[in-house]
């Protein structure tokens, strides 16, 4: 897994790594079937199902300073070479992304 750490240019301190999610929840809506089944659950036990958007399926970059944590997707090619003021680039422009969102 690749992290690194970075300053910006206000001096906050920056973690930024890769998420890569393994098992994702093959099911896009929250109910699949068109009907309600007539029998009780065929599972033994209860399981604990994550789904992922879309948009994060093929990962992302996270980014967090003590007070905020930005997904950055897709990941940027050789993130790891890039230089502080470059990381910190990325955040301004997800911020900003942000907020007009």
């Amino acid at each position: 897994m690749s992290y690194r750490r970075f300053t910006d240019s206000e001096g906050r301190a920056w973690e930024a790594w890769e998420v890569h999610p393994v098992a994702v929840e093959r099911r896009m809506n929250l109910e699949r079937r068109a009907q309600a089944r007539g029998t009780d659950d065929r599972r033994q036990r209860p399981e604990f199902r994550l789904v992922i958007p879309r948009e994060l399926r093929s990962g992302w970059l996270a980014l967090q300073d003590r007070s905020a944590r930005i997904r950055l997707t897709p990941i940027p090619d050789g993130w790891v070479h890039l230089s502080d003021e470059e990381l910190a680039a990325l955040v301004a422009r997800a911020r900003e992304s942000d907020q007009r969102s």
